[in-house]
């Protein structure tokens, strides 16, 4: 995906129209998940959140993709360790450019960066 384009039609199971898309969230979010941009650097809401149970969720379509305890501090954006699967599907999926997507809905989620934090050696 380039930034600045809107996703392609994949064949997600969850679907809305590129103007559902601008209806359902706010101008940043829809630049983020549905464009492909990057939060500046250190100021998402969540890099700072480290909460003890529980799990985080697609923005886009509140598909649960992360448990709390696979989040690990990093340097400025979310980071997390490994993500949900069902049965053998992962809830996140690897794009070109090591780009991370929802499996859900198909939102940009970000990137991998090697990281020696993580059990992975892999920052999702």
């Amino acid at each position: 995906m380039r930034f600045g384009q809107p996703m392609e039609a994949k064949a997600y199971p969850f679907q809305l129209t590129d103007m559902e898309w601008k209806e359902k969230l706010t101008r940043a979010e829809y630049r983020v998940l549905r464009l492909g941009g990057t939060e500046p650097y250190g100021q998402g809401k969540f890099c700072s959140f480290f909460p003890k149970e529980g799990y985080f969720v697609c923005r886009a379509c509140d598909f649960p993709l992360y448990s709390s305890t696979s989040k690990f501090s990093d340097d400025g954006w979310d980071a997390y360790s490994k993500c949900y699967y069902t049965d053998d599907k992962p809830h996140v999926g690897i794009r070109e450019s090591q780009e991370v997507c929802c499996n859900n809905c198909g939102s940009h989620l970000g990137h991998i960066f090697h990281s020696h934090e993580a059990d992975t050696k892999q920052r999702q």
